[in-house]
């Protein structure tokens, strides 16, 4: 199943970087160390401003650095939902 298929579930709202952190590291090992470092920095970048990216906004985040799906793709499923 590819990543942007599992993004259909239901996946909780974070409340902290080190939530989405350990998130992350769920996937750690299924990820290129280029592919962890781009995610672990956007969850970081993300959490300065007080938004924690949850489990669904990682999987988009591997699809897109997979070319499964575009930035434009993104923003038109969130301006959808």
């Amino acid at each position: 199943m590819s990543y942007l298929e599992r993004i259909h579930y239901y996946y909780p709202d974070m409340l902290s970087k080190e939530e989405s952190l350990a998130t992350l590291v769920h996937y750690q090992s299924q990820l290129t160390n280029e592919e962890y470092d781009t995610i672990f920095d956007s969850i970081i970048s993300h959490a300065i401003e007080g938004i924690y990216l949850n489990e669904k906004d990682i999987l988009l985040s591997i699809a897109q650095l997979r070319n499964e799906i575009t930035l434009e793709e993104i923003v038109e499923m969130v301006k959808a939902s």
